[in-house]
């Protein structure tokens, strides 16, 4: 079942991508998004994860494999998607990223009990919602900050 869902998720996740970017189109920021997210991410999950043992996937044997795919295929694809439908307005954006990070949650949820990750230390409740909160942070202010980059501001869209 861990296999199937993480699978699942990773195809999902790149429709989604592939959707978002027929009917709304993409730009340069949201791909130096996505870009960042891989390192984001990749050192997030191999500190926690790999280094303080806090959870894996799948196996602890396959977990950094895992890992470096889910980066890719599923977290990557999904912040593309996040900036790409990402509102002006500042009440917009905050509605719109805890629907988000609701929507997170119930995904996490989904991982632990396919099996395709496997708590040992972490806890959801509060380190999710903070670590949710914080990346989504990020993800605007450097959204934000390359939308004013002359090279960015007329790309792709």
């Amino acid at each position: 079942m861990e296999y199937t869902f993480f699978w699942t998720s990773a195809v999902v996740s790149m429709l989604i991508l592939a959707a978002a970017a027929i009917l709304k189109g993409t730009n340069l920021p949201a791909w130096i998004i996505g870009i960042s997210t891989v390192a984001y991410s990749t050192v997030f999950d191999i500190a926690f994860g790999v280094r303080l043992g806090l959870y894996y996937y799948i196996t602890p044997e396959e977990s950094t494999l895992y890992i470096l795919l889910g980066v890719l295929f599923v977290y990557t694809p999904l912040n593309i998607v996040y900036v790409v439908f990402l509102p002006e307005n500042l009440k917009k954006i905050l509605i719109y990223t805890v629907i988000w990070i609701a929507a997170m949650l119930v995904f996490e949820y989904a991982s632990i009990l396919t099996g395709s990750i496997v708590l040992t230390g972490w806890v959801p409740m509060p380190w999710s919602i903070v670590t949710y909160a914080v990346t989504y942070t990020w993800i605007i202010l450097f959204y934000r900050y390359l939308l004013g980059w002359p090279l960015c501001n007329n790309s792709l869209r």
